[in-house]
This record gives C-alpha cells, sequence and structure tokens, in this order.
C-alpha cells in the first residue's frame, strides 16, 4: 500500500482533516521563507492535540527542514514530539552529522534532475551513519526547481521518479500531485509514499478538507487496483 504524507500542516482543523482522511504522515515546515511555515510553539501544540486523539492509528509526525545545524535538531524534535526529519538542501557532510545526532531518523530530500544525484545522496547514507528505520523513507524526490527548496506544485520528472522507485525499496515522491492526478501517478511510479501540499490547498497554508479526502481516497484505490 501507498502510504500519504499530508504535508505544510499549520493548524488544528487541517490536522484533524488529514487524520480523519487516513494520513499515514504529516509534516511541519520549519522553513521561514515558505507560506507554510510552523513555529516550535505551533507544532508543539499540534502534536499534543494529536497525542490526545482517540483513533486507532496516530500518523508520524516529520518536521521539514531546510538545510538546518544538526546540533539543533534534537532539541526541536523533542520539543514538537517529531518522529523524524526531511532534510532538504544540505551538505553531504551536514546529512552524515544529521543522521547521527537523530540516530537515523532522518531522511534527505531532493530535487534531482538525473538518477545519478539520487545515487550519490543515498550513498552518503551507506555507510558511517545510522539506519534509517524501516518505517521511513530513504529519499524523497521532488520535482526540480533552480531556486525553490519544494512547494512548487510542479510535476516531478515522473520517467526519472519511476526508475527510482524501482531502485529505492522506500521512494516517497513529491511535487505537483493533486487528487485529479495522483492516481494515475501512483499507477505508474509505484511509490512506497507519496507527499502532497500544495495540491490540496484551498489558499497558502490552509487546506481544502474535500480535495484531501479525495487525495488520500485516490491513493488507496489506486495502490489496490
Amino acid at each position: 500500500m501507498t502510504l500519504v504524507k499530508i504535508c505544510g500542516i499549520t493548524n488544528h482543523a487541517d490536522l484533524l482533516a488529514a487524520v480523519e482522511a487516513g494520513a499515514d504522515l504529516l509534516g511541519f515546515i520549519f522553513y521561514s521563507e515558505s507560506p507554510r511555515a510552523v513555529t516550535l510553539d505551533q507544532v508543539a501544540s499540534l502534536t499534543a492535540t494529536l497525542r490526545s486523539l482517540d483513533v486507532p492509528r496516530v500518523p508520524l509526525c516529520i518536521g521539514v527542514f531546510v538545510d538546518p545545524e544538526p546540533a539543533e535538531l534534537p532539541a526541536i524534535m523533542s520539543i514538537c514530539r517529531l518522529s523524524a526529519a526531511q532534510v532538504h538542501r544540505t551538505s553531504a557532510e551536514k546529512l552524515r552529522q544529521i543522521a547521527r545526532a537523530l540516530n537515523g531518523a532522518c531522511y534527505p530530500a531532493v530535487q534531482a534532475q538525473t538518477f545519478d544525484e539520487i545515487s550519490q545522496t543515498l550513498a552518503i547514507f551507506e555507510s558511517e551513519t545510522p539506519s534509517a528505520p524501516p518505517w521511513l523513507p530513504q529519499l524523497l524526490l521532488d520535482a526540480y526547481h533552480p531556486r525553490l527548496a519544494g512547494g512548487t506544485g510542479q510535476l516531478a520528472d515522473l520517467e526519472l521518479a519511476r526508475r527510482a522507485a524501482s531502485a529505492v525499496n522506500r521512494l516517497m515522491l513529491a511535487g505537483g500531485l493533486t487528487p485529479e492526478n495522483i492516481g494515475e501517478v501512483v499507477r505508474y511510479v509505484q511509490p512506497w509514499a507519496v507527499d502532497v501540499s500544495s495540491g490540496v490547498e484551498a489558499e497558502r497554508g490552509r487546506k481544502n478538507h474535500a480535495k484531501l479526502r479525495a487525495f488520500v481516497q485516490a491513493v488507496r484505490a489506486a495502490a489496490t487496483a
């Protein structure tokens, strides 16, 4: 079954809607330049609400970071009760440091244009770092953009994504995914997980709950087809 991450959660209403829709992972963006940026206090409040729910399964909470300082992450993860870090646009050495600091509870996000870029990123984790737990993706593949670190609304290169999914056991795919196209994308690429933010929004930073439910339903239908 393809897992679903709803990213860019900023408020309690969207959090509850994502849980009710059946999201497997929730993403909180710690990047001030994003229109979906949140603070430590906001995320701590949101994850406290999540833990108070009487639901069969609580989604994993993921912090989304752009070139973070490795030494700062353990405290952020603890304060916000996050399960793992998704790391964008940082160096190989910082990725290694982050993996060590979080005991492997992290994964890189790349906006690759070639398969070699994907292979080079994965190679960083093949030695001298703790292994990622099996409940996390090994890699997030997003649509290429020369300036923006994500949230572009642009569809990723599906040929590249399909090749990556055949080589990476736990590939998470992001970029331009919507309730309308996700079924076809899941059937073609067959990723381990998909990640959506702008594709289920009413406006930047606010989700459209009907689109959110439709997205999850379309993933489930495609994954069992």
